[in-house]
């Protein structure tokens, strides 16, 4: 299953090469990203739930930087988590638990976003950069104890997949080779306009931290 998953990853960077032969892009590099995602549950804070799931999961990526002019930059990326999560049929909403937990289903999530931003650089080697975009985010129930809710609990998934991406990073080129770079970013749930599911606005929110190094294009 993990096979399957990187896949999906690297073909949905594959599907992104006619648009960028259209836009007539330069090809600067290719970031490997790895850190660690939060994602906000309203959920469960309201429910008994789980002693102690994890807020924190990890999440690997990659990101390919192309840039438009100077300043301006078109960066796709592509980033893969998982969660442990019980479904609540009688709520028709899903909370964090533990991997313990007898209804639990282990849940992949595949993270697509084609962001555009603007970078300005100090000193020569400083550069900053704020990105945003659309975020699509693809969760996918597997394994686990609760397998009698899993087509339940994906068709409630796939209702929570459109995001608006806002992001803050550091880039400082190591070597004429490598380069590290660190991002911070904020992913708001726009689905929330038109769920009704008695949860806040805020429910699903994600925030992530990530540091990578850059592969240099020669």
């Amino acid at each position: 299953m993990r096979k399957i998953s990187y896949s999906l990853l690297f073909l949905s960077l594959l599907s992104l090469a006619p648009l960028m032969d259209a836009l007539e892009l330069t090809y600067q590099g290719i970031d490997g990203e790895m850190g660690f995602l939060w994602k906000k549950n309203t959920a469960y804070d309201s429910e008994p739930g789980d002693s102690g799931p994890d807020t924190l999961t990890f999440i690997p990526g990659v990101s390919i930087f192309y840039t438009i002019d100077d300043h301006w930059f078109f960066r796709p990326s592509a980033y893969i988590y998982g969660q442990t999560l019980e479904y609540l049929p009688e709520r028709e909403y899903t909370i964090p638990v533990d991997y313990s937990n007898i209804n639990s289903l282990t849940v992949t999530g595949l993270l697509l976003q084609p962001a555009v931003g603007y970078r300005w650089t100090l000193a020569e080697r400083h550069t900053f950069g704020l990105q945003m975009a659309p975020g699509v985010n693809i969760q996918i129930p597997l394994t686990g104890p609760g397998e009698d809710d899993r087509e339940e609990m994906f068709s409630t998934l796939m209702k929570e997949f459109l995001y608006w991406n806002t992001a803050a990073w550091y880039y400082n080129p190591l070597t004429e080779r490598f380069g590290f770079n660190f991002k911070v970013e904020l992913g708001l749930p726009v689905y929330n306009f038109w769920l009704d599911n008695n949860l806040s606005f805020v429910n699903g929110l994600i925030v992530n931290f990530q540091v990578g190094i850059r592969v240099l294009a020669q």
